[in-house]
């Protein structure tokens, strides 16, 4: 069988019942923390070798172990009609056995809408599951699902990670792409792999991150304000001075959908099924828009133009950004306002944390703040030398990066406030935006340039 190393993950799943989604979940954490890392199908043990011996050791030296549950995980049954889990020699019952033995930390994943299993259902010794927090995983949200699996799982790997992996205080440039005019935005795709930049030039442009070599080019009529991948990464949506957002085949350059405004479009944010989108406007109004039909589904208005729109995690609610000095959440369905806060000056970016609970903002007051997305409370507040244009959280929630005026992007720890690190181009920093790992930063700037910085040692 092959070896999981200390501090792998361990995907326990029923064939039967979840195969092809496990199978999808390997490649998406394989590819986030390498396959080396990653241990999935216990049919790989060699002959002769004592299995419940392996799997007990294997599981024992992971620190996650993540159970795909799916709709016969409870009841599958061996030829006789035996329920598999009170099969002492179960494989899944040893893996879960296993995790809860030795206090590895046990996500359920909820498939094809599958129940949490109660106590009653499961044998003594697998009592333990039914108190675990669980979240559910569908082929439809993959994306998004799986991205927030990834999150819990940085985090419970980063509370066990040895000294010497803080932020480096001097992060260094590791890929450089240079456009000529201002850059007013910047996005990484889900993978990773992927840059997106949004130009003064008419132009947004999908750059290799490795490579450095640009890869496709999107052409509006007049500057480029913003850029946002769809969950999958098949999909850019574009905002632009030229009053259209527009959404585009990231493959083939293909102009999907066309979205028309009064007037210029500043801002754009995707759900995380990727079926709305949100645009924020010159005029003083943000518009949530049906991505296949392009009809709007939902309008609120502020009393100053919205450079500032943000989707939250579950796609419930739409948190807004406005020339009016607030920044303000409302539910994304009915248009209703929940909470505002506000700036002593325009609000010019906001952001969720992954899991929804808290609100960034940036303002040209030259502060950034974090607030409670659900009481309007303020958390947290930070200082630039001059306006804050772009703010944004890391995966796991613990940094929050800011772009300024100044010159400067900046790292901050979301719990303490204190400055971790700090990024200098040659003119104002008008965007950031972390890899969906949280080991690099992108930032966009009005001296022609964007950058990517490695934020670890």
């Amino acid at each position: 069988m092959s070896a999981v190393p200390s501090g792998g993950i361990f995907i326990s799943y029923r064939r039967q019942d979840s195969s092809h989604l496990a199978g999808r979940l390997y490649d998406r954490l394989a590819d986030r923390f390498g396959a080396d890392l990653v241990f999935m199908d216990v049919a790989t043990i060699d002959l002769g070798v004592d299995f419940a011996e392996v799997i007990t050791r294997a599981v024992g030296t992971c620190q996650v172990l993540v159970a795909l549950i799916g709709p016969q995980w409870v009841t599958a049954a061996d030829p006789d009609g035996r329920r598999r889990l009170r099969d002492p020699n179960d494989f899944v019952r040893l893996e879960i056995q296993a995790a809860l033995e030795r206090d590895v930390r046990l996500i359920p994943i909820l498939v094809e809408g599958a129940p949490m299993p109660r106590v009653r259902d499961l044998p003594r010794q697998l009592a333990g599951l039914a108190r675990r927090n669980a979240m559910t995983m569908r082929h439809e949200s993959f994306p998004y699902d799986a991205e927030r699996l990834v999150t819990a799982i940085e985090r419970v790997l980063a509370a066990r990670t040895p000294a010497g992996t803080e932020v480096a205080q001097d992060p260094q440039v590791v890929k450089a792409f240079r456009l000529g005019r201002e850059v007013t935005g910047v996005a990484f795709g889900p993978d990773g792999r992927l840059l997106a930049t949004a130009g003064a030039d008419q132009t947004a442009r999908i750059w290799d991150t490795t490579t450095g070599e640009e890869r496709i080019r999107f052409v509006h009529d007049d500057g480029v304000t913003a850029v946002a991948f769809g969950p999958d990464g098949h999909l850019l949506a574009t905002a632009s001075a030229d009053q259209t957002a527009r959404i585009w085949d990231t493959a083939t350059g293909r102009e999907r959908i066309q979205l028309p405004h009064d007037e210029g479009v500043a801002a754009v944010a995707f759900s995380p099924d990727g079926r709305l989108l949100a645009t924020g406007s010159f005029d003083p109004n943000a518009r949530i828009w049906d991505t296949a039909s392009g009809q709007v589904t939902a309008r609120v208005a502020h009393d100053g133009m919205v450079p500032g729109v943000a989707l939250s995690p579950d796609g419930r609610l739409l948190a807004t950004g406005s020339a009016d000095q607030t920044a303000r959440v409302w539910d994304a369905a009915s248009g209703r306002e929940r909470i505002w806060v506000s700036h002593e000056a325009v609000v010019a970016a906001v952001a969720f944390s992954l899991d929804g609970r808290l609100l960034a903002t940036a303002s040209e007051d030259r502060t950034a703040r974090v607030w409670d997305a659900a009481s309007g409370q303020e958390q947290l507040w930070v200082r630039h030398d001059a306006p804050v244009w772009a703010v944004a959280f890391s995966p796991q929630g613990r940094l929050l990066a800011t772009a300024g005026e100044d010159r400067t992007a900046r790292i901050w720890d979301t719990t303490s406030g204190q400055e971790r690190a700090r990024m200098e181009h040659q003119a104002a920093v008008a965007a950031v935006a972390f890899s969906p790992d949280g080991r690099l930063l992108a930032t966009g700037s009005a001296d022609g340039t964007a950058w990517i910085w490695g934020l670890f040692g």
